[in-house]
């Protein structure tokens, strides 16, 4: 493992044991000298970290040495972290009645002096071992750098221009094409003085070549004035780059100092011509910086017309240049890939089949990236089938030019800060290639390995997401699946980045026989993990089914995750000494009860218990006072106290309950609960007085919110208007969901859909909610006002069996400056409304033109039978139309004609009332509409008054059973 790898990974653990021996430890009595010589030896390893940072070729002698502190790092990570335990425990005790049990060995008082002593002659050993490792970097010449001391990347090797050729381009002519018209078309339209185009993609994807490309096409049609290639690096200095750009313009290397003498050079340069620059390799991500070079370059020429194209790995650095369009780079086609391969190893010549074979295989190997084809083609040229095969297998190694793709991919890893991340990076590497990652379990698994520490604007969940952001806009994570939200849900990792993320790693992952393995994953192969392996592990997931009754978990003495997969019933007694544990997932197995001895788990932040065999939790879990992340299934069973848990932030489902410590108010202490939240058993809660003690509108990060009663309540027990009053959420709501709510009316903030920001507070409109589901509301007579929220996208109404009449009051407050109701709704479902036998136009009292549901595009109304008459519905999006069931007997020609150009579904079934209508003075029909160019779905079933003709464009058409295939 390279030095600046080493120490970047080391650096994090090294901070993590400076911050607990001196918060923690420091504040124990015959302890406190102790931790602060280990604090003090501590921060200067820390430096001499700094040093090996710097080295990108180190010798075997400080590679030794990284590998012993590094090991003598964890030793005293698991001392520290047993100490803080043995706190925590003495804390916790505190709070117990008297009559409660012992819950441990390990919960006993550390007054005790033989437990101190022991503690103390730890902690002396560990000072010794560092000690002896501090005299050792000072042998081996390593020096003692200052904490701020800039850290220098060198990219020499990396510079580029615009004349290298590169007589093999594949796959990239449509796209050079593309960007050549794009910047001629920016610099004719756009009215500033100069288009700015970057071009965004992971290293090794052919952005400099491409770029080339586009730079000496446009060059040889002399479309500007000044052709400029600058390679710009990690560090983006204004100076420097005028200086570089000064030198493309003069025929002699300019060497002036002053700033201003640069910029008056570079004026009288550019003249009257207009330019093209190439930013290329772009790392900065200060937009101050950006902005100062910009209002600098621009001041120099006052002529339009110019273009600047950036090349960059890093999305946020496209972000900041101010440009109107983001190209993102994709990568190559399999069979591209295998071009350029073929191109590299046989040229011209004619390759033999059973070559092709094997090289279509490498070709998919390299996942996309031209420099990757580029490299092993040329390992290939004039290679036996034998080599084509074995590097088929098992890849390049670092001779055969690995080291060279490493190397290009390393750069991005070199820029990322801080070191944390760069820790947070390397653990990926414990995943095999092409796996999905959950992106909330990553996070974690981050947080339980101390790789996340809050500030004081985020906490660590907050770290890690931002951390995931990097990771993905610098192309060292990919985003593999995203939530109906448009959220990363799942990411992954290029094969070569994986090559990238182990060779960073060292020994921590289980990729060989060390016996200091961290971090690792058992998948099929045997569940037995060697005894002097699992002393040092502090990661295992295992992702096949077994039996873990082979695996003796109290060997496991330093491990801060488990995740299980197994078909056992019981959790092993073994688990329960594991006292470093911090994420603990047993979703994947078949467990149907958790013991008390879970309660002892003090350092525990996410317990994942969603089995769905589970039927409740223990009474301890109260005691886990670090946990944050807690995952059940709905039907668990909560016991009594959760209210204790105030650091929790993930609560998916909430069961009401009668007795004290289960009731609604133990939600009021949980103040960081985020994401989803489904109350459930609502009808258990007296009043509204009762349901404000869970503080819902306090709680700014529950941004969807179930409210649910149970059925078969008799008619007196109802106070469902009472309680919701008290349950109103907080403004930044983003999805409502109520079940069976009874009321006949909304209360206040359901009704007009505000809430207060305070208990007597102001008004404010939920701004933000886009998805409203109301159902089985049986008693429920009047729908809330709705069409002025302005971002709502979903409604579903559903089981409102009460409801006679959607009336005006529906469609809210008009926005008198856009004149839009609902303007962002794009789905509308009325499902199972068997009152429901009107809904009215919308009324305005000026008699001006109103917008109704701009943006539709799923409208489904089914089983309301008495329905009569329906509203206009000029949309001119509608894709989706389903009607099943109700009694209208003509259809606004609105409805079809105003969207006879998107609607590519239609559904008409059981409307016996449903006739033809006239319109404008001819017959309004189907197949007397314009053409449905979008129409591939057709389904009409009991509709006796409807005729059908042929109706174009048709691929699935079914009238009455029967189905029917157009061309």
């Amino acid at each position: 493992m390279e030095g600046g790898a080493a120490s970047d990974v080391l650096q994090v653990l090294v901070q993590n044991l400076i911050d607990l021996s001196k918060k923690e430890i420091s504040q124990i009595r015959g302890l406190d000298k102790d931790a602060a010589k280990l604090a003090e030896s501590l921060d200067v390893i820390k430096n001499f970290l700094k040093d090996a940072e710097t080295r990108d070729i180190i010798s075997d002698a400080v590679k030794s040495w990284l590998k012993k502190l590094e090991n003598e790092a964890f030793d005293a990570d698991n001392v520290l972290d047993e100490l803080n335990y043995h706190i925590l425990s003495k804390k916790i005790k505190a709070t117990k009645p008297m009559k409660a049990k012992v819950l441990s060995s390990f919960s006993s008082s550390f007054n005790s002096i033989a437990r101190r002593r022991k503690m103390a002659v730890r902690i002396q050993e560990i000072n010794e071992n560092l000690e002896s490792i501090k005299k050792e970097a000072t042998e081996l010449g390593l020096v003692a750098r200052l904490e701020n001391e800039p850290i220098l990347v060198n990219t020499a090797i990396f510079e580029t221009d615009s004349f290298t050729d590169d007589p093999i381009f594949i796959g990239r002519e449509d796209v050079t094409s593309k960007i050549v018209e794009m910047l001629i078309n920016g610099i004719t339209t756009d009215e500033r003085a100069v288009s700015i185009l970057p071009i965004v993609g992971m290293g090794g994807l052919g952005k400099t070549t491409l770029t080339r490309k586009v730079f000496n096409r446009l060059k040889d049609e002399s479309r500007f004035g000044s052709h400029l290639w600058v390679h710009v690096s990690p560090n983006f200095d204004a100076i420097t780059l005028f200086k570089k750009i000064l030198n493309n313009l003069t025929s002699y290397q300019v060497e002036i100092a002053s700033r201003e003498d640069i910029l008056a050079k570079l004026k009288e340069a550019l003249k009257d011509k207009t330019y093209l620059l190439v930013l290329d390799d772009v790392w900065n991500q200060d937009c101050l910086k950006w902005q100062d070079f910009m209002n600098s370059f621009l001041g120099v020429s006052c002529v339009k017309g110019n273009a600047i194209v950036v090349t960059t790995r890093n999305m946020e650095v496209a972000s900041i240049v101010n440009t109107l369009h983001i190209h993102e780079l994709k990568g190559l086609s399999e069979e591209e890939c295998w071009s350029i391969i073929r191109a590299k190893a046989f040229g011209k010549k004619d390759v033999p089949s059973e070559f092709e074979a094997i090289g279509r295989k490498i070709a998919r190997r390299c996942q996309g990236l031209p420099l990757a084809a580029n490299i092993v083609g040329g390992v290939l040229h004039n290679k036996s089938e034998g080599k084509w095969r074995l590097i088929q297998e098992r890849w390049l190694s670092p001779n055969e030019g690995g080291d060279n793709i490493t190397k290009i991919l390393r750069l991005s890893f070199d820029n990322l800060s801080p070191p944390l991340l760069k820790k947070c990076f390397a653990y990926c590497a414990m995943f095999p290639k092409g796996s999905e990652i959950m992106k909330q379990e990553l996070i974690e698994m981050w947080m339980a390995e101390g790789f996340l520490q809050a500030d004081g604007r985020d906490d660590m969940e907050s770290v890690g997401e931002e951390f995931i952001n990097v990771l993905l806009h610098n192309s060292l994570l990919q985003v593999s699946e995203r939530d109906d939200d448009g959220n990363v849900k799942k990411c992954g990792m290029h094969d070569l980045v994986h090559d990238l993320a182990c060779s960073v790693s060292s020994s921590s992952n289980s990729t060989g026989g060390s016996s200091r393995v961290r971090y690792m994953i058992l998948g099929d192969e045997s569940n037995r993990i060697p005894k002097e392996m699992a002393k040092s592990l502090r990661t295992l997931l295992i992702t096949s089914e077994g039996d873990i009754s082979d695996i003796n978990f109290s060997d496991l003495e330093s491990l801060h995750v488990l995740h299980l997969h197994s078909e056992d019933k019981e959790l092993p007694s073994s688990i329960r000494k594991l006292i470093h544990l911090r994420d603990f997932d047993i979703s994947k197995t078949e467990i149907e009860y958790l013991p008390d001895w879970i309660g002892e788990f003090f350092h525990l932040q996410t317990l994942r218990v969603d089995t769905g065999c589970l039927e409740k939790l223990p009474s301890t879990i109260k005691y886990l006072i670090n946990l944050r992340h807690l995952y059940i299934n709905e039907d668990v069973e909560l016991p009594m106290g959760i209210g204790r848990l105030t650091s929790l932030q993930t609560l998916k489902y909430f069961p009401v309950g009668d007795k004290n410590g289960c009731k609604i108010e133990e939600l009021g202490s949980l103040i960081n609960l985020k994401g989803e939240l489904e109350i459930q058993n609502l009808e258990r809660v007296h009043d509204k007085e009762e349901a404000g003690k869970a503080n819902l509108f306090k709680k700014s990060k529950i941004l969807k919110l179930c409210l649910t009663w149970n059925r078969g309540r008799r008619e007196g027990e109802r106070n469902d208007e009472d309680v919701l009053e008290g349950l109103q959420p907080h403004s930044d709501l983003k999805v409502l969901k109520m079940h069976r709510f009874n009321g006949k009316r909304f209360p206040s903030w359901t009704e007009k859909m505000s809430v207060r920001d305070a208990p007597q507070g102001s008004w404010l409109l939920l701004n933000k909610l886009m998805s409203l589901e109301l159902s089985w509301c049986g008693e429920c007579e009047e729908i809330p006002m709705l069409g002025h929220l302005p971002n709502l996208k979903s409604l579903k109404l559903i089981g409102l069996s009460n409801v006679k009449c959607i009336n005006s009051s529906f469609y809210g407050m008009v926005n008198n400056d856009t004149r839009i109701v609902f303007p962002a709704l794009e789905d509308l479902i009325l499902d199972k409304m068997p009152k429901l036998a009107e809904w009215v136009e919308i009324e305005i009292s000026d008699g001006s033109e109103v917008k109704l549901f701009p943006r539709l595009q799923h409208l489904e109304i089914t089983f309301c039978e008495q329905l009569k008459s329906v509203p206009s519905l000029v949309s001119s999006c509608l894709q989706h139309l389903e009607i099943d069931g109700i009694g209208v007997e003509c259809l606004p020609a609105d409805w079809l004609l105003s969207n006879s150009e998107t609607l590519s579904k239609l559904v008409i079934f059981n409307c016996p009332n449903l006739r033809e209508e006239e319109s404008e003075g001819r017959s309004f029909t189907i197949t007397s509409l314009p053409k449905f160019p979008r129409l591939t779905d057709l389904s009409i079933h009991n509709v006796p008054k409807l005729s059908l003709e042929t109706v174009d464009a048709m691929r699935r058409l079914e009238v009455d059973g029967h189905k029917f295939i157009h061309p």
